[in-house]
């Protein structure tokens, strides 16, 4: 049943804190973008801020994942809020009060990626402790579609808000929804656990290494997705370019991403009441589909036929992200699993910014056309070789690993 883990409590919370303040994290991008283009007309500072935020998401992704398997994952995750939602309410009074200066701005931003690093480890490991094993695909498969729908939400809620208001204001509606999150997380039942003996933090850290190298099915797939993020970024460059120049300018590209976005909602909804026996080479065999939008703007294809292959590919990354996520929740042992979820993070995430920066000057050398078209042939190519490998082909959705549920919060 599709509303299976919404049943229980503790994850019908953490649902809806997520998505409130997933929410609230599509809204920053367009008030943020509009705040600092209003006030210094640079796209270089925003490109600062924006990556000041990414880059300490990134850089501390794997201190996160160790706090999380020291300390009481929903703590962790609680704490982030917080912190999160204190950066933002500064910046949203900021901005309403006064013209900030772009590098207290990218501060804050420094600041919420770096707490967001603490959240994505500690929230990946504390599913599996708060669902039944048999609610467990399906809890990761609605995680993905809520996510999904506020990324499509976020955009327009925040064009509302500036329009009608400013910047600022949309600023503090995010800041609200990490309050909110904060709330629901508080509010979870959850026992309490010992306080762990004395850890030392490098001597966990290559704890986490080890087991992360010991899963052969884990590693391959964060090499492949680190190349497929690579590609990533840069098409999100490319489909804006070539909806500029082939399809009269932004119109083209705001339906193909809306369009494409309502799709994979929709796909990903329809494909919650799939239970493949083998779950990875199911989500690899979705995850080609990523390439098929790159590959239609590729084609010439008409506007309408490159927004359906945007809803196939966002159908893939949902249904690939929630069995992989599954599954890596059912083979890495609890006591590593936020580590462990940290290191593939690190490495899934490491090249996503190269791409939009190798984009621009790759399309001055090489055809716009030349470009869409290998991306999205190397996306495919860099999926593909992974139904080769012998743990990902036969790995069933079996597992001795997972805790008892709503019994451990960490």
């Amino acid at each position: 049943m599709l509303v299976g883990p919404l049943k229980e409590r503790n994850f019908r919370f953490l649902f809806i804190s997520q998505s409130v303040s997933g929410l609230g994290d599509a809204i920053v991008p367009v008030a943020l973008a509009f705040a600092l283009l209003d006030q210094t007309h640079s796209a270089a500072d925003l490109g600062y801020v924006l990556g000041a935020q990414a880059v300490a998401k990134v850089v501390f992704l794997l201190a996160g994942g160790v706090i999380a398997d020291q300390m009481s994952r929903r703590a962790v995750m609680l704490s982030s809020d917080l912190v999160r939602g204190a950066a933002q309410a500064a910046l949203g009074a900021l901005l309403l009060t006064g013209r900030p200066s772009v590098w207290i701005i990218g501060l804050l931003a420094f600041v919420v990626g770096m707490a967001g690093a603490a959240f994505l480890p500690a929230s990946s490991a504390l599913v599996p402790s708060i669902v039944r094993p048999e609610n467990l695909q399906r809890a990761n498969h609605l995680q993905q579609v809520g996510g999904a729908a506020s990324r499509i939400a976020g955009p327009a809620l925040a064009g509302v808000l500036v329009v009608m208001a400013s910047p600022g204001w949309a600023i503090l509606l995010d800041a609200a929804t990490f309050g909110v999150s904060a709330i629901l997380l508080a509010a979870m039942r959850v026992d309490a656990v010992p306080p762990p003996a004395r850890r030392h933090f490098f001597r966990d850290l290559r704890e986490g290494w080890g087991e992360f190298r010991s899963q052969n099915w884990l590693w391959p797939m964060v090499l492949s997705f680190s190349l497929v993020n690579l590609l990533i970024g840069a098409y999100n460059v490319l489909g804006p370019l070539a909806s500029q120049r082939y399809f009269g300018g932004a119109a083209a590209w705001a339906t193909v991403s809306t369009v494409g976005g309502v799709g994979s909602v929709a796909g990903g909804v329809l494909a919650m009441r799939l239970q493949p026996r083998h779950p990875l080479r199911a989500g690899v065999c979705a995850a080609v589909m990523i390439g098929f939008a790159p590959l239609a703007f590729a084609a010439g294809f008409p506007v309408p036929a490159i927004a359906v292959s945007a809803a196939l590919a966002g159908t893939g990354v949902i249904v690939f992200m929630s069995h992989y996520n599954s599954t890596m929740q059912r083979q890495v042992p609890e006591r590593s699993l936020s580590r462990v979820s940290s290191y593939t993070w690190f490495g899934a995430l490491i090249a996503f910014p190269l791409g939009p920066v190798i984009a621009g000057p790759a399309v001055s050398v090489l055809s716009l056309h030349t470009m869409l078209l290998a991306v999205g042939a190397l996306m495919i190519l860099a999926i593909l070789p992974l139904l080769s490998v012998r743990s990902i082909w036969s790995l069933t959705d079996e597992s001795p690993t997972l805790p008892t549920p709503q019994m451990s919060e960490r």
